[in-house]
């Protein structure tokens, strides 16, 4: 019998002991003859280290050829997140596991050694095979999401949790030393005395209410120079104009402190979210006609959920895809800018409040890493892939 395992938590034993390394003998002998070896296929002549599972998770049938008795044993990080079978034998030296991955639409959002993970963040284990018999061993790495290169879920910013009430939201102009450190930045519009970006609790508002509107900017990223490829995840969402329900018959939901302007109508947003890369590459479904710049139409939130404002942002999420080329590559000067409203002051301007979260900037390796754009159906807008919510 083939002895079958997880083992969690500690490093991942990627450097391994010299003994279960060693591919060949002592003294200078020929190679080896014992092997445990991992394929994709039974008709593939070449074994594999690693792989990647997509990001819309399933069940990976792999294939092991061993002419020694073998233990199985499963280690990663996060234990949730992916499971294996115990390896099927199928008869002469072959046999089938399974590794079963969840999709990033059920990742619950984490910090790690200070670093918020979002739906797509980067994660792995390793399927140990071993023969301590024959000093044995085939380490074969799993993959799943991507390298992040900005990671931020707005959870250091504190303001109102309601969208609908102002009274606790803090302009960018009065963030914490600390807050402004993070690296975002506004634009502060001709005429306006500062930049109409707000601070609530975890999450941004873009806009005053009264008609200018507003843009944030990413952190200047020295790493962005190494990539060709990026996807920027983040939730999105425009004022609702929906009254208040009555309160009358039962519980009250969350109440704004500021109760008089709470309870009337709220103007209803203008929908759209502009979106620009700047400082080198382009909006990768636009590189043809070499646009920069891609409008997004948002829902708005639903002020009468029994969930709300927990909810607000659960049909809001967005990818848009950049790439860099030869004439116009992705540089440590490249930003992205959330652009709300059409950026016209007080007095001209006719934009409405747009939020904002959760904004992940993920490279993708174009040789290893899954490409998620046509898994989006080719094009930058609503997540597709995630279902827009996360447990």
């Amino acid at each position: 019998m083939r002895k079958f395992r997880y083992i969690a938590g500690g490093c991942l034993l990627i450097a391994l002991t010299a003994a279960f390394c060693s591919c060949k003998k002592q003294g200078g002998s020929p190679e080896r003859s014992d092997y445990i070896r991992v394929y994709a296929s039974t008709a593939d002549d070449t074994p594999l280290d690693q792989t990647w599972v997509s990001v819309k998770g399933g069940t990976f049938t792999y294939y092991i050829r061993s002419n020694a008795d073998f233990s199985v044993q499963w280690q990663s990080e996060d234990m949730s997140w992916a499971s294996i079978s115990e390896p099927k034998n199928l008869g002469s030296g072959l046999w089938s596991i399974d590794i079963s991955a969840r999709p990033v639409s059920e990742r619950v959002y984490t910090t790690v050694d200070g670093i918020p993970t979002g739906l797509y963040s980067y994660r792995y284990g390793v399927l140990m095979l071993t023969s301590k018999d024959v000093h044995l061993g085939k380490y074969f790495a799993v993959h799943q999401g991507f390298e992040g290169r900005i990671n931020c879920d707005f959870s250091w910013l504190y303001g109102s949790r309601d969208p609908n009430d102002t009274y606790n939201d803090v302009l960018m102009s009065r963030w914490t030393a600390a807050q402004l450190n993070q690296g975002f930045t506004s634009t502060v519009i001709d005429g306006e005395e500062q930049a109409w970006v707000y601070g609530k609790e975890g999450y941004l508002r873009l806009g005053n209410g009264e008609g200018a509107g507003a843009d944030l900017i990413t952190p200047h990223t020295a790493d962005f120079q190494y990539d060709t490829l990026m996807v920027v995840s983040f939730r999105a969402v425009a004022q609702s104009g929906d009254n208040l329900p009555d309160f009358s018959g039962g519980t009250e939901p969350i109440v704004p402190m500021n109760l008089a302007s709470a309870r009337a109508p709220m103007a209803a947003g203008t929908g759209t979210l502009r979106v620009e890369v700047s400082g080198g590459g382009y909006i990768r479904d636009l590189v043809e006609t070499g646009g920069t710049s891609i409008s997004l139409d948002l829902p708005t939130y639903d002020r009468n959920s029994p969930d709300f404002p927990d909810d607000m942002f659960d049909q809001g999420r967005f990818l848009v895809f950049i790439e860099g080329t030869d004439n116009n590559p992705i540089t440590v000067n490249t930003k992205i800018r959330f652009i709300a409203g059409d950026m016209q002051n007080t007095e001209e301007g006719s934009a409405s409040p747009v939020f904002l979260d959760d904004i992940f900037v993920y490279r993708i390796d174009q040789w290893l890493d899954e490409d998620i754009f046509s898994l989006n159906g080719g094009k930058s807008g609503k997540d597709n892939i995630a279902g827009g919510k996360a447990e």
